[in-house]
């Protein structure tokens, strides 16, 4: 049972909890030119001039509650080579503003987070295994007995329990190795998944120098962002500026909510 137990927890423990999904509408402002294109049900907005294109759409069609993502296109229509990069971005959920991740912050995170998990799951492995061990290896047994003798003087009653201890410390390294066992697989699963999050942090927007006619793409992650519960008038706010211009890209954010 204990083994189970440790088994159960690592599960959750590297797998978290399940989170509502969040989907981000675009919104066209009313202040300048934006088209929307919808592909597979994701909308991009989308503004142009003669100096510049510029566009932004969800990166995921549903998302978690936190860390919103977006991808962020950027053309350079001007004679000259442009700088660009998240400095360039700035964004703002309920109207204060939040942080973008760089990559090197958020590759750093990972590790961070990583490393903490591992120790933490390494420490409540070793504490189950050894629990484990120590009981396993330590097993009581108890026996009730009772009955009746018929005697001289008439039938005499009898009763009383056996309890008998067991040392087996082949049982308490079996056990305490299951769980040790569990406890490496939470670990590894750990370092996969911090894998994932690496490989996908390589799609976020880095500095690139824009030669003219040519475009950039990236994702935007914002950081310590938002409330695990949207309100109905929620709001992505993404200010964007480049060759000398500064546009804004709204999204309405809502929950999805299960049927």
């Amino acid at each position: 049972m204990r083994t189970l137990c440790c088994v159960v927890a690592i599960s959750v423990f590297v797998s978290g909890c399940a989170t509502a999904n969040i989907t981000y509408t675009p919104r066209p402002s009313q202040d300048t030119a934006q088209t929307i294109k919808y592909t597979d049900g994701v909308g991009t907005l989308t503004e142009k001039d003669e100096s510049r294109e510029l566009f932004v759409y969800s990166r995921f069609k549903m998302q978690g509650p936190t860390q919103p993502t977006f991808t962020l296109g950027y053309a350079n229509n001007t004679a000259a080579p442009v700088n660009f990069s998240t400095d360039n971005v700035k964004a703002y959920f309920r109207g204060a503003p939040v942080q973008i991740y760089t990559y090197s912050e958020r590759i750093a995170e990972i590790q961070s987070e990583k490393q903490a998990k591992q120790v933490a799951l390494a420490i409540i492995g070793g504490l189950a295994a050894g629990a484990a061990a120590y009981g396993a290896s330590r097993q009581t047994y108890r026996q009730n007995y009772s009955g009746s003798v018929v005697g001289r003087h008439g039938i005499t009653s009898f009763a009383g329990t056996n309890t008998v201890r067991v040392y087996d410390p082949v049982a308490g390294m079996l056990a305490g190795a299951a769980v040790g066992g569990a406890t490496v697989l939470g670990i590894r699963q750990i370092e996969y998944n911090a894998e994932s999050q690496e490989q996908s942090a390589n799609s976020i927007l880095q500095l690139n120098t824009v030669e003219p006619l040519q475009m950039v793409t990236g994702d935007l992650v914002l950081k310590n962002c938002c409330d695990p519960n949207p309100r109905p008038d929620d709001v992505i706010r993404l200010e964007v500026t480049a060759s000398e211009k500064t546009s804004v890209f709204e999204f309405v954010r809502s929950q999805v909510k299960a049927r």
